[in-house]
């Protein structure tokens, strides 16, 4: 049988996807009372300057919507189109404020809804365009690294940030 060579942006869109399913695990395995806890920060992570204070629910939703809005501007930058600085503290703060009482059946059902179609996109771009570089406020960062360290990253270091506040329970 002859082997079948994986694009790049499929082999990213298959580890978006375990990454995604490995975040749900753990949102799903959390009881009631871990819900509530307020949040650690990820060991040896600091985010935009600031301690993760945010209840587990809230971390969890922020996740599922924000999914979205990281690939809205990963595509935004394959279109040649602007992608505005955000004043993240700002709308995480709001964020917290709007969705505290969030279910974990509202997040599971963001994810599922939203990761397929990620996926799909994922897997949509042309290798070649993973290549593409814009001068960020934080440095230069192609498509791929944006989608390795801000789409999944992100999801990875609040996965990280979840476990280390049930492990000191």
């Amino acid at each position: 049988m002859a082997k079948t060579k994986t694009s790049r942006s499929g082999r990213l869109a298959d580890q978006f996807e375990a990454s995604q399913e490995s975040f749900m695990r753990v949102v799903e395995s959390l009881t009631n009372d871990q819900w509530r806890m307020r949040g650690r920060n990820t060991p040896g992570q600091r985010i935009n300057d600031e301690d993760e204070a945010r209840p587990l629910g809230v971390i969890a939703h922020h996740v599922a919507v924000n999914q979205d809005v990281i690939m809205s501007r990963i595509q935004a930058v394959l279109h040649d189109k602007p992608t505005p600085p955000v004043d993240f503290k700002e709308i995480n703060a709001k964020h917290a404020f709007e969705y505290a009482d969030t279910t974990k059946a509202e997040v599971l059902s963001v994810m599922r809804d939203t990761g397929r179609q990620i996926a799909k996109d994922l897997r949509a771009i042309p290798d070649e365009k993973l290549d593409m570089a814009r001068e960020l406020p934080s440095g230069k960062m192609t498509v791929q690294q944006r989608i390795e360290r801000v789409l999944i990253g992100h999801m990875t270091s609040h996965r990280g940030s979840i476990e280390a506040t049930i492990a000191s329970d």
